[in-house]
């Protein structure tokens, strides 16, 4: 078992930084190119993971990251991913999709809905939904088309 595994982990751990300020905004300080994922780990007291890579040169790395980091960056990735996947082809139009196989509706205290969907290789996302939402959803899958506006 690794040190990782074993040790509890504070909210308050020191964490590496990477990255320092300057008027201009942020200046990377040194990059890590990743070459592929092998595997991550779970704090036995669940407050972080690490995820395990392999970088350009062939050497193992971990990339420590508190749960609220972690949630943080799950967030963001799909804007980066699909900013990425427009550029790369030079249409804004372009959209990243998965196939989904499997979905299941649960109803949560406060009537909200969780949705979760999930794709044949086992990944799965779950949305909160309000009824009111949900409905719009059903409809708008029955007429084939639909949009609710943003509300921020």
């Amino acid at each position: 078992m690794s040190e990782f595994e074993i040790k509890k982990r504070s909210v308050t751990s020191a964490t590496v930084r990477m990255c320092r300020g300057t008027q201009e905004g942020l200046t990377v300080t040194s990059d890590v190119e990743i070459r592929k994922f092998i595997n991550f780990e779970t704090a036995t007291d669940g407050t972080a993971v690490r995820l395990v890579a392999e970088d350009v040169a062939g050497r193992t790395v971990g990339i420590i990251l508190t749960i609220e980091t972690l949630s943080a960056l799950l967030m963001t990735m799909p804007r980066m991913a699909s900013d990425a996947i427009k550029r790369a082809h030079g249409d804004p139009t372009m959209r990243i999709t998965y196939p989904a196989t499997d979905f299941q509706i649960e109803l949560s205290p406060g009537n909200a809905r969780i949705l979760t969907i999930g794709t044949p290789d086992g990944f799965t996302v779950s949305f909160s939904l309000t009824e009111e939402l949900s409905q719009e959803l059903g409809e708008g899958h029955l007429r084939g088309i639909g949009r609710r506006a943003k509300t921020h």
